[in-house]
Parts: C-alpha cells; sequence; structure tokens
C-alpha cells in the first residue's frame, strides 16, 4: 500500500528521519511532504489536494511558529471536513493537545525516541486499527 503523508513540524530533523524509517517499512511505501509551520501546512495541504495528490494522513506538531497546530487544524478541517489530521507531538494529554482535538484532529501519535514504534503507529493509523 501506498500512502501520501504531509508531515507539518517546525523541527528540521523529524522531517529527515521520518522518511527513513517510513523506508524501512518493507509493506508499504510512504510520500512525506513537509511543511516547517502551521501556515505552510495549510497551503501544502491545499496545494496536493488540488493537485490531486490529498495526504491520506496529515501529520500535524501543535507548538510550531507562525501558526500552531490547532488553528492549522481547524483551517485544513473548514475546507476539508475528512481530513485525516493526528497530532504528532510531545505535548499529549494537555489542554492544547484537547483544543487541536476539538478543532478536528483524530487522535495523537507521540512524538518519541523509539522511532520503530512510531512507524508501526503510523500505518496502524492508516490500516483503521487504531
Amino acid at each position: 500500500m501506498e500512502y501520501n503523508i504531509l508531515l507539518v513540524d517546525d523541527e528540521e530533523t523529524i522531517h529527515e528521519l521520518l522518511p527513513i524509517f517510513l523506508a524501512r517499512n518493507t509493506e508499504h511505501t510512504f510520500s512525506v511532504h513537509s511543511a516547517l509551520n502551521g501556515k505552510e501546512g495549510v497551503e501544502m495541504y491545499g496545494k496536493l489536494a488540488s493537485d490531486g495528490h490529498k495526504p491520506d494522513l496529515v501529520l500535524m506538531d501543535i507548538r510550531m511558529p507562525v501558526m500552531d497546530g490547532v488553528e492549522a487544524t481547524r483551517r485544513i478541517i473548514e475546507n476539508d471536513a475528512k481530513a485525516n489530521i493526528y497530532l504528532f507531538t510531545a505535548y499529549a494529554e494537555t489542554e492544547i493537545e484537547r483544543e487541536a482535538l476539538k478543532a478536528g484532529a483524530k487522535g495523537t501519535i507521540n512524538k518519541g525516541a523509539d522511532w520503530h514504534g512510531t512507524v508501526e503507529e503510523i500505518v496502524n493509523t492508516r490500516e483503521g486499527t487504531i
């Protein structure tokens, strides 16, 4: 199965590491598109969708400059109520996470040191087992 992922995160290292670990999954292929803040993420989502490459999954950081993940989630959902946005954060079980979930995010994938577990969560999210 091939998955189109939009990663919205202000940490450049995350943008470097995620594709490397996703590529280690031999059952699936991943195309990862990157945005470094919420504003770029909203714009990228719209561009990908209009080009016929709507993301299967958006991994949205919460705390970012320019526009945070709560507002970016809200804006994407306003334009596409079926957008599959999951928070990608170390700020689980916080007020800002609850705000993002109210804005339309479907759940949270914790950013952590266990990249193999992160990839497994991403795959499980897309296969509907989370």
